[in-house]
């Protein structure tokens, strides 16, 4: 793993440079530590970095006193007040960098047909809103899934925020940009089924697998209108979590075949339809679930079983990143609101996240744990030399 700390030291510093005493990098740094060991907030923070011992402070960068002979732990006030000037693109940046980097081989391979996947979606962060109303921090990320490797599975690749009075739809293209998208799914919920993001993504060499909802009228009629009833059904029945789930899904061609409708979407190859079927087994409540596609995939790679796995693996953006920062770092109860700040805290929890799942861990909990017993083990993730 290579040193967080080479990347960190990209991202510039906001600050004056008169009265700087802790490098940005050196500030950025024990701020990641420290989150890595569990800190959810700047006081949290402020805590660890005041009680590490002095070899863990000289590694990051602290600025060494030699009146006293010992390396100084930073205030709480002096790392909040870098976060919220810091550039978060840069940070960002910085740290997908740090993450993609290729440090091993995969555990498993994908199937030889079926190709890597980028999974689009945003996150508000709820703790930013004021209580009257107004606008807040809302993220957009991207993360793969589908890699064919558990540790790799869940990383974030890219995020923006979605400035005000903008969409997540204006941000799309902007934050896939940072992305090479070299033979790679993208999946999207129904907000970036748009034409535009067809095309970008085509001209990028990529593929799309989007959801398709009823607010694009004349798109969800063209698909409704295929003949399901005359095309193969794929299923698969799967029991778990206290309930048993009956998923099939059909896979249609598009273009001159048969006597299929034209369907009127830029480079789309294909449309699918996926219905899924619940019993809870303590309740024996039923729900069922029903969701039309489309995709951009050549024949050789759009598989059902394929498709299937892409729209399902989407939600790891949901279970392996936001829905792990709301619980276990509490991140929408965050009262942090100021400039840049949130945005920061939430970077710093997705390293957090995706260190220790590079790692192995699957429960981010216990990793989180493991790492505060001990001040050096989130070094060691950070690839910091100890």
């Amino acid at each position: 793993m290579a040193d967080l700390r080479k990347y960190l030291s990209r991202v510039p510093d906001p600050r004056d440079r008169r009265g700087v005493r802790h490098s940005a990098g050196s500030l950025l740094a024990l701020a990641a530590a420290a989150v890595l060991a569990g800190a959810r907030s700047f006081a949290a923070i402020g805590e660890w970095i005041a009680d590490v011992p002095q070899p863990v402070l000289a590694v990051l960068g602290a600025r060494f006193d030699t009146r006293r002979g010992r390396y100084l732990a930073p205030e709480e006030s002096t790392v909040r007040r870098l976060t919220q000037q810091i550039d978060g693109d840069m940070l960002d940046d910085a740290i997908s960098a740090w993450l993609t980097q290729p440090t091993r081989h995969p555990t498993g391979q994908p199937s030889p047909r079926m190709l890597t996947a980028v999974a689009v979606d945003g996150k508000s962060l709820r703790g930013t809103f004021a209580r009257t109303g107004g606008a807040g921090v809302h993220l957009l990320a991207a993360v793969s899934h589908s890699t064919g490797d558990a540790l790799t599975d869940g990383i974030v690749l890219a995020q923006r925020q979605v400035e005000q009075k903008t969409s997540e739809i204006a941000w799309f293209a902007p934050m896939l940009d940072q992305i090479d998208l070299t033979d790679t799914v993208v999946t999207a919920d129904a907000l970036h089924t748009t034409r535009d993001h067809a095309r970008y993504l085509t001209d990028r060499n990529a593929h799309y697998v989007f959801t398709v909802k009823e607010n694009l009228h004349r798109l969800y009629r063209q698909l409704d209108s295929l003949p399901w009833h005359e095309i193969p059904t794929s299923s698969h029945t799967e029991t778990n979590h206290g309930r048993t789930e009956h998923r099939t899904i059909q896979l249609a061609p598009l273009g001159p075949y048969q006597h299929f409708p034209a369907i009127d979407f830029p480079h789309a190859t294909h449309a699918f339809l996926i219905e899924r079927y619940t019993t809870h087994h303590t309740t024996r409540k039923r729900s069922a679930y029903t969701a039309l596609g489309i995709t951009s995939l050549p024949t050789e790679h759009a598989h059902p079983t394929h498709i299937a796995t892409y729209v399902r693996n989407h939600w790891h953006i949901e279970n392996r990143l936001h829905w792990v920062r709301d619980v276990t770092y509490a991140e929408d109860h965050s009262r942090v609101r100021t400039h840049n700040a949130p945005r920061v805290m939430a970077t710093l929890r997705n390293l957090a996240i995706n260190a220790l799942r590079h790692t192995g861990y699957t429960n981010i909990a216990t990793g989180l744990r493991h790492m505060a017993r001990n001040p050096t083990r989130p070094l060691t993730l950070l690839g910091i030399p100890t």
